[in-house]
């Protein structure tokens, strides 16, 4: 027998206690036998419009199809039944159907079958039950209180379940034939149809022909040293302002936290705020400052002079807003009050955090007090031009300002801003603020593979979607910037083909790498019919790694690429489906201070937006279809942006999961599928400035001196 999930329910948690006490019940009666033993399996029609959801459901090879209703009610929450109808107490609802909820889950799952051509005969040579079960009433406590009803054979008592011999000779008493039983390929037509995966669900699993483990251990060998150049910008801290920028994993935020760490220590006296946008990062930097701070100068930091701030803040947890407000005299707002004000002034574009930036500047624009002598700004691309303006007038002369911009990462915009965007132009036109050759790129990617990088720039870009590109770069130049070389192409051409590969710095791809790593292994991504499965999947996996592969549950993340609807249940329901085989998962941003990412014993759930800015040896993206769902092209630029986001979270394996039809692959499956056939070269038309929607180009201008 199979079982999906595979392993014993807990019946400790709630809303499944019932089904649980069932489940185990049946699992251990029928484990010898020939069959699908399922819980909460949903069946799906061609339009993807659910058809049914039974507690549980078994699909017999020799006793047919049985649907399990479960309830967890005790005789005293039953006041009375008429007919079909049981009228409730101290319950969650007056009344219930409880055999009629039973009887339509089968009638549904039958239906679907007569409606198919192929097994329309086969359905009706197998024995269809339902039955009822209450884990929770004995047999003669019923009978005391309501009888032996007509119904009575259609029900499962607490005795029953107990005995998994006598549950079994419960079961086959119930035998039926309806004509020659099904043969093996006969049942194959029926399993597929209702899209059940043959074979043991845990088949086909993912698996490599290395230790993961060592190769963790040999990349954590390298992936600390800084290289010469982010050396170089890491002990620099110029007088006035700079920019560093550079992709995903080139070491931007271990260059701001070892700069921060120098000038606090050249200088304990300056006042230095390090300020980033996802909250979740504040225990990463405040480590990575106090390691440097400990090992190469010898000092403890003060607090109170380096100042770890996220960009807004909280009640709870300062932040550079919510200072410089207070500095000014005026209140600070929180998020429901900026969402609030915003809804009054019907005002559904501005974001909350841009709104009180340009508020505060508007009000005390000429009386910004000059807090700072040293301002370090991780996550540039989430922040918008207020905070900056806001930012550069609360700094002393000689304004050392330095802010990290990740090219290709923003979630809402690829756009690399000039100086004049941020900081305002003057009276000649001309940026208010110049970088005068301060600007730095850092090229070199020691994060994520190569394979994955670039799987994820043509996600982003859309280089290998149908039609033309929707954002990217149409500059040689740009491409180099990013790490890329042109092995063939010319971008004055638009159409003739153009062919790139990536010069990766990451560890694992380099030559002299030992164990060798087959870079297909590196991503991978399946597909699934429901979101049930899709978890059940993810889940499964995430317990072969603990136990077949020895990760430790904070080595792993699962997070998503976003669609219309919110995701709390999603990631709850994950939580749960976990918890059932003993392992934790920590919601980031839910169970802990939103200060938390990553907790010692847990794997991480995380949507994308609190993803960002963190990482994980094995990064699970599910519900990756949404990265092409249709839209609005800005709705669309977001979402591959997020894509982009969640594949880049990887240190080194990434395994791709979502929804696609059974006919079809969904479109963002056959642009990653394509990406990864393509490998080590990613080759499309030459496109232009005037075919995209939005463009990946930096302000030179604001860089000259």
């Amino acid at each position: 027998m199979h079982f999906q999930p595979d392993s014993a329910l807990d019946d400790s948690l709630p809303g499944v206690a019932a089904e649980a006490v069932v489940w185990n019940a049946l699992r251990h009666a029928l484990e010898p036998d020939v069959g699908y033993l399922l819980h909460q399996f949903s069946v799906y029609d061609n339009q993807g419009n659910l058809k049914a959801k039974p507690d549980i459901l078994l699909i017999h090879f020799e006793l047919g199809f049985w649907i399990f209703e479960c309830k967890g009610c005790s005789l005293h929450n039953i006041e009375a039944i008429n007919a079909g109808e049981w009228r409730m107490r101290e319950w969650y609802q007056e009344t219930e159907t409880p055999l009629a909820q039973a009887d339509y889950q089968m009638f549904q799952i039958k239906n679907w079958l007569q409606q198919n051509l192929e097994t329309r005969p086969l359905q009706a040579r197998v024995t269809w039950q339902h039955r009822l079960a209450l884990p929770r009433i004995r047999r003669q406590e019923w009978q005391e209180r309501f009888g032996d009803p007509p119904f009575i054979g259609a029900l499962l008592f607490a005795d029953d379940l107990e005995n998994p011999e006598q549950l079994r000779q419960t079961l086959y008493a119930a035998k039926e034939v309806n004509g020659t039983p099904l043969n093996p390929t006969e049942w194959e037509v029926i399993l597929k149809t209702l899209g059940i995966k043959l074979g043991d669900p845990s088949s086909d699993p993912v698996s490599y022909d290395y230790d993961p483990q060592a190769v963790i251990r040999r990349v954590q060998e390298r992936i600390f040293k800084l290289d010469e150049e982010q050396r170089k910008i890491a002990n620099q801290y110029p007088e006035g302002p700079q920019r560093i920028r550079g992709l995903a994993g080139t070491g931007k935020t271990v260059v701001l936290t070892r700069r921060a760490a120098k000038i606090h220590a050249d200088h304990p006296d300056w006042n230095i705020a390090v300020v980033f946008f996802t909250r979740s990062l504040y225990e990463q930097i405040r480590r990575q400052i106090s390691e440097v701070c400990q090992s190469k100068f010898d000092i403890e930091p003060d607090w109170e002079k380096i100042q770890v701030m996220h960009a807004w803040g909280s009640q709870e947890q300062v932040g550079f807003y919510r200072l410089l407000a207070n500095h000014c005299g005026l209140p600070p707002k929180s998020l429901e009050r900026a969402k609030a004000e915003l809804k009054a002034k019907n005002d559904y574009t501005t974001e909350p955090f841009d709104y009180i930036c340009q508020e505060l500047l508007e009000k005390k624009a000429e009386k910004i007090p000059q807090l700072f002598d040293v301002i370090l700004i991780d996550e540039g691309q989430d922040l918008p031009p207020a905070f900056y303006r806001l930012a550069y007038q609360s700094l002393r002369d000689p304004k050392r300002f330095y802010w990290a911009y990740d090219e290709a990462q923003g979630i809402g915009s690829l756009t690399v801003p000039g100086t004049a965007e941020l900081f305002g132009q003057d009276e000649a036109g001309k940026p208010k603020v110049k970088l005068g050759g301060r600007a730095v790129v850092l090229r070199n990617c020691y994060r994520t593979p190569r394979m994955i990088l670039m799987a994820a720039h043509a996600i982003n870009m859309g280089l290998l979607r149908q039609g033309q590109p929707l954002q990217g770069v149409t500059q040689k130049e740009q491409w180099e910037n990013l790490g890329y070389e042109v092995v063939e192409g010319d971008f004055r051409k638009p159409g003739s083909p153009v062919v790139l590969t990536y010069k990766s710095s990451h560890a694992v791809d380099q030559e002299t790498f030992d164990p060798k790593v087959d870079p297909q292994s590196l991503l991978i991504w399946h597909t699934f019919p429901s979101e049930e499965e899709e978890q059940d999947w993810i889940v499964q996996h995430i317990e072969r790694d603990l136990k077949d592969w020895s990760f430790q549950p904070e080595d792993l993340l699962v997070t998503n690429v976003t669609g219309l609807k919110g995701n709390k249940a999603c990631w709850q329901s994950l939580q749960a489906k976990l918890k059932r085989r003993g392992i934790s998962a920590l919601i980031a941003g839910e169970d802990a201070s939103q200060d938390i990412f990553r907790l010692p014993g847990h794997v991480t759930l995380s949507g994308i937006f609190r993803a960002k800015g963190n990482e994980a040896w094995k990064v699970y993206v599910c519900q990756f279809q949404n990265t092409t769902e249709p839209g609005s092209i800005e709705q669309q630029l977001i979402r591959r942006n997020q894509a982009f986001v969640a594949l880049t979270r990887t240190k080194l394996w990434c395994v791709v999961t979502g929804i696609s039809p059974k006919d079809q692959l969904a479109p963002a499956f056959q642009e990653l599928q394509q990406a990864k056939e393509q490998y080590p070269y990613l080759r499309f038309p030459a496109f232009n400035k005037g075919s995209l929607r939005r463009l990946h180009e930096v302000d030179l201008d604001s860089e000259e001196a």
